[in-house]
């Protein structure tokens, strides 16, 4: 049994993927691009437990060529990183003709009012999570509601 079931016989909780129906295909593809190492293992970890195929990125350039080349079915991105920020990454990415439609949340911090509005009037990004304000429950929640999980 592992923690999470050890947890769950211990609190009698369910764990907070539990109550989402996965589909039976190929497991979906995400891409994390952060450049915070412990969110961005944080964030590895607990997708990856929850069945999906997790690629990561520290940077915007090392975010586009992993979005290349792994086409992803979701795309987790941090806007201020260094050599490339999240906001240049998703242009140049929806520039890009198979990556026009493809889902992108965005993780930031709260001073980043500007940068919020412009990257979602400009380059189509769906949600944007302020990453003091989010809890991993939630960013698990919003994808797999954008990646057709049903409740």
């Amino acid at each position: 049994m592992g923690v999470v079931n050890d947890l769950k016989v211990l609190t009698g909780k369910k764990t907070f993927g539990e109550n989402v129906e996965k589909p039976s295909s190929p497991p979906k593809k995400i891409l994390v691009v952060e450049d915070e190492t412990s969110l961005l293992n944080a964030l590895e970890s607990v997708l990856s437990s929850e069945g999906f195929k997790v690629t990561t990125a520290a940077n915007g350039k090392e975010g586009l060529k992993a979005a290349i080349e792994n086409s992803p079915d979701l795309i987790l991105l941090d806007l201020l990183m260094p050599i490339m920020d999240g906001k240049t990454m998703l242009k140049k990415l929806r520039d890009l003709p198979e990556f026009k439609k493809l889902p992108v949340i965005i993780l930031t911090n709260a001073g980043e009012v500007d940068n919020i509005r412009e990257t979602q009037r400009y380059f189509d990004a769906i949600y944007f999570l302020i990453k003091s304000n989010v809890q991993m429950e939630d960013i698990v929640t919003k994808v797999k509601t954008l990646l057709g999980y049903t409740r």
